[in-house]
C-alpha cells in the first residue's frame, strides 16, 4: 500500500484539478485514483506542459469535460463560476457577492493574487479518512500533495505573481472582440455555481508554438479568466484572475476555414447481418465496433440510448395495428446498458453483447438504434471525445400485424433479401484536389453482404451543385459504369477522371453514387451512397499602393515603406508577414495578420539604412503566410530605395558657420542660448519635426 500511496502522490499533479471538493464526490474519485494506481505499472505517465493545477482556484473552475478546439477554428470555452468559502486563495468573507462579471483575461502570462500561502484556506474532501482505511488515506495524501504542488507553482515567482503558462504561449487569436466578451451574473451566493461560455478562435499554429523552454504543447493550455465582484460593505470592486484548462487537438481533417469535420473513430456493423428478433423471444445480438482512428483509444464507453437514432425512421415490414408502437422496441430491464473497455487498439473490433426483451406492442419492422461512444486519446486524460452511431435491428411481432391491411397493402421491398453495396474506401490522385484541376477518383466498391451476390450493377455518379453549377464533372466518358457481378464480400475498383469546378469555394462537396443492381430475390434494387471530396483553392494575392518616403536616405536614417496586400483568392490568408532584407538596410519584419478573401492588409514599416547604394536599388520583400492547416508559403515583391553616405560632419560645419555669421550681425540679441542663432533654431525645429513624424509613423 505504500507503493500505491506514492504512486497516487506522483499522479496528483496531473489529476488534482479533477477533484471536486464536495464530499459527495469522494467515492467516485477514490475509485479513479485506486484504478490508476493499480494500472500505473502498465502505463507510462505522460505530462502536459500547459496543464494547469486549478486546486487553488476560488471562483473559476474547469467544467467536467475540458473544452476541445481545433487549430484555425472557432471553439466554445466553458467555465464554471462559483465559490464555497473553503477552497481556493481568495474566498470573500461574505455569503454573497454582487455585480459579478467575467471576461477572458488579457494578462496572458501571469495570475495575480493578494493572499499569502500562510493564510490560504483549504478543505481536503478526504480528511475524514481513518487510519484503517489505507486507500482512503492514500487518497487524502494525494490531495494534499497536489495542493502543495499547486501552491509551490503559484508562488515560485513571489507572493503576488503566479507562474507563466507555457512560457506565455496563448492558443487563441487576439482580436478586438476577444477580451470584450463579458458575462454578467448579478449576485452569486456562496455554494452557487453557474456555467458560462465564450466564443474564441484557435490560432492555426497553436500546437506549433514553442514556450520559453523551446517545447511545443501536447494539447493542454492554461487560459486565464478574470472575475470582478463587489463584497457587501467593501468600498472597492474586487477582481481575481484564475486559470482553466482547454485542449487543442489536430484530430480529423479541416474541410474549410469555417468547418471542422472529424472522422468518427469507429465503423459500426461491419461484416455482420442485421440482427433479427421475434416476440415473445428475447433478442440476443452483438454490435461490431471497429476502431478506424489509427490509434489506441482509452476508457471506451458504449452506451445504448433509450431513444431511436435522430434523422432515422422505423421501416415497417408489415401493416401495423392501430395500437402498435414505433418507438424504442425493447423493454428496459437493466439500470443501464453501458459497455466499458479499458482500451481498444487500432483496427481492433469489439462486439458488445445485448439480450433484449421485445415490447409486447412493438410494430414489425427495422428499428434504428442509437449508440453513443465516448473515448479518450490518452490514458488518464480528462478530455473525452463523443460520437453517436446508428445500427438497425429487425423486430418481428406477429401479434401487432394487421392481417386484413396486410392482404391489401402494396408490396414492400423490404420483404426481399438483397445485396448491400458500399463504398469500402476511396482516394484521389493527387491527394489534394484544387478547383479548376482534373484528378483521378478511385472508388473501391464492395458487396458487404455475407451471403447474397449482386449482378447487372449500374453505378451512376451525380455531383452536388454550388450556385447552380455542378461541382464535379466527368472529364472523359460517361458518368455511368457497369459491373457484371459482385459475389458476397467481393470488391471492385472504379477509376474516374473528374474535374473540379474552378469557381467554387474551398470546402467539401458531395458526390453521390447511385446504385442499381439485381439480387437473386430482388431485381432492380436501388441504393445511394454519398462521399465527401474536399476542394481546395490556391491562395492568390496582389500588391498595390507602394510608397517609400523619403525615397533617398543617408546611412543611419530611416525611410517609411508602405504598401497594400490584396487577397484576390477565395481562401483566408493566415499570419501574413512582410520581411525586408538585403545588405543596405537592417533586416525588418512587419506582421500584417489574417486577410480575408477580397480584403486588403496594410504594410507600414520603418527601414533603417546601414550601407550606401550605388544609385537607386531594389529591396526584396518576401511575403509569408499560412493556410488553414498551418502550411507555410511565400510570395515575393520589391520596393526601390536609394541610400547615400552619411554627411554628419559637413552638415555640422554648415550649421556652425551660419550660427557664427548670424551671431556677429546681431550682437545685441537677447536670445537666452548664445551661439545658436536663428539658423541653428530652424535646423533644430526641422530636425525635431522630422523625428516626431518618424516616431508617429512607427506608432501608427
Amino acid at each position: 500500500m505504500k507503493e500505491i500511496r506514492n504512486s497516487s502522490k506522483k499522479m496528483s499533479k496531473g489529476f488534482t484539478k479533477t477533484i471536486d471538493r464536495k464530499k459527495n464526490m469522494g467515492k467516485t474519485l477514490f475509485s479513479l485514483f485506486l484504478c490508476l494506481s493499480l494500472m500505473l505499472p502498465f502505463f507510462s505517465q505522460r505530462s502536459y506542459a500547459g496543464y494547469v493545477n486549478t486546486n487553488l482556484n476560488t471562483f473559476i473552475h474547469d467544467v467536467q469535460d475540458v473544452p476541445t478546439g481545433y487549430p484555425g477554428q472557432e471553439m466554445e470555452v466553458k467555465v464554471r463560476i462559483g465559490y464555497n468559502g473553503l477552497n481556493g486563495l481568495s474566498n470573500p468573507n461574505s455569503d454573497v457577492i454582487n455585480n459579478v462579471r467575467v471576461r477572458l483575461s488579457n494578462d496572458q502570462s501571469y495570475l495575480t493574487t493578494q493572499n499569502s500561502p500562510q493564510k490560504t484556506q483549504k478543505n481536503n474532501p478526504y480528511k475524514d479518512s481513518s487510519d484503517e482505511d489505507e486507500q482512503g488515506e492514500a487518497q487524502k495524501d494525494a490531495w494534499e500533495e497536489g495542493y502543495k504542488a499547486g501552491k509551490n507553482n503559484a508562488y515560485n515567482n513571489g507572493l503576488n505573481y503566479v507562474y507563466p503558462v507555457d512560457g506565455g504561449v496563448y492558443p487563441f487569436e487576439v482580436n478586438a472582440s476577444l477580451f470584450t466578451q463579458e458575462q454578467k451574473l448579478g449576485s452569486l451566493k456562496k455554494g452557487e455555481y453557474k456555467e458560462l461560455s465564450f466564443k474564441v478562435n484557435v490560432r492555426s499554429d497553436a500546437l506549433k508554438m514553442k514556450d520559453s523552454s523551446g517545447n511545443t504543447s501536447d494539447g493542454y493550455f492554461g487560459v486565464p479568466f478574470t472575475i470582478w465582484y463587489d463584497v457587501p460593505g467593501a468600498s472597492q470592486t474586487q477582481n481575481k484572475t484564475e486559470f482553466v484548462n482547454v485542449f487543442i487537438t489536430e484530430s480529423g481533417e479541416v474541410k474549410d476555414s469555417g468547418t471542422k469535420t472529424v472522422a468518427q473513430a469507429f465503423v459500426v456493423g461491419e461484416n455482420q447481418s442485421t440482427p433479427v428478433g421475434t416476440y415473445p423471444n428475447a433478442m440476443n445480438y452483438n454490435v461490431n465496433f471497429r476502431n478506424q482512428s489509427g490509434k489506441t483509444l482509452y476508457d471506451v464507453k458504449i452506451k445504448m440510448n433509450m431513444s431511436l437514432a435522430e434523422k432515422e425512421a422505423v421501416q415497417l415490414t408489415a401493416a401495423a395495428k392501430a395500437e402498435a408502437v414505433k418507438d424504442f422496441p425493447f423493454s428496459i430491464n437493466e439500470s443501464n446498458y453501458d459497455r466499458d473497455y479499458a482500451k481498444v487498439e487500432k483496427g481492433e473490433v469489439i462486439s458488445p453483447a445485448y439480450s433484449m426483451a421485445i415490447k409486447q406492442n412493438a410494430a414489425t419492422g427495422f428499428y434504428p438504434l442509437s449508440y453513443t461512444v465516448s473515448y479518450k486519446l490518452a490514458p488518464g486524460s480528462t478530455v473525452s471525445v463523443t460520437d453517436t452511431y446508428s445500427f438497425f435491428v429487425n423486430v418481428k411481432n406477429p401479434n401487432m400485424v394487421d392481417v386484413e391491411k396486410e392482404k391489401l397493402r402494396d408490396f414492400n421491398a423490404n420483404d426481399r433479401s438483397k445485396a448491400r453495396i458500399i463504398v469500402d474506401s476511396y482516394r484521389t490522385e493527387p491527394e489534394k484536389v484544387y478547383a479548376g484541376d482534373e484528378f483521378t477518383l478511385i472508388l473501391n466498391m464492395k458487396n458487404a453482404s455475407s451471403s447474397i451476390a449482386a449482378s447487372n450493377i449500374l453505378f451512376t455518379l451525380t455531383s452536388e451543385k454550388a450556385q447552380e453549377q455542378t461541382v464535379f464533372a466527368i472529364s472523359e466518358g460517361s458518368n455511368s459504369y457497369v459491373v457484371n457481378s459482385l459475389a458476397a464480400g467481393a470488391s471492385t475498383e472504379l477509376r474516374l477522371n473528374v474535374k473540379a469546378n474552378a469557381g467554387v469555394d474551398p470546402k467539401s462537396y458531395i458526390l453521390t453514387i447511385n446504385e442499381k443492381y439485381d439480387s437473386p430475390d430482388f431485381k432492380n434494387a436501388e441504393e445511394k451512397v454519398d462521399i465527401d471530396i474536399p476542394v481546395n483553392q490556391v491562395a492568390r494575392m496582389g500588391f498595390s499602393n507602394f510608397d517609400v518616403n523619403p525615397s533617398s536616405v543617408p546611412v543611419g536614417n530611416e525611410a517609411n515603406a508602405m504598401f497594400s496586400i490584396n487577397n484576390t483568392g477565395r481562401v483566408m490568408l493566415y499570419n501574413v508577414t512582410a520581411n525586408f532584407e538585403n545588405d543596405y538596410i537592417k533586416k525588418t519584419t512587419a506582421y500584417v495578420g489574417n486577410i480575408k478573401p477580397g480584403e486588403t492588409g496594410s504594410v507600414d514599416v520603418m527601414l533603417s539604412a546601414v550601407k550606401a547604394t550605388d544609385g537607386e536599388t531594389t529591396i526584396p520583400v518576401e511575403i509569408s503566410y499560412e493556410d488553414v492547416n498551418g502550411n507555410k508559403a511565400t510570395e515575393k515583391t520589391e520596393i526601390t530605395l536609394t541610400v547615400t553616405e552619411a554627411a554628419e560632419a559637413e552638415s555640422m560645419d554648415d550649421a556652425g558657420g551660419a550660427s557664427r555669421d548670424l551671431t556677429e550681425t546681431k550682437p545685441t540679441s537677447s536670445l537666452p542660448i548664445k551661439g545658436i542663432g536663428i539658423g541653428g533654431a530652424v535646423v533644430a525645429v526641422v530636425g525635431g519635426a522630422a523625428y516626431f513624424i518618424r516616431k508617429k509613423r512607427k506608432k501608427s
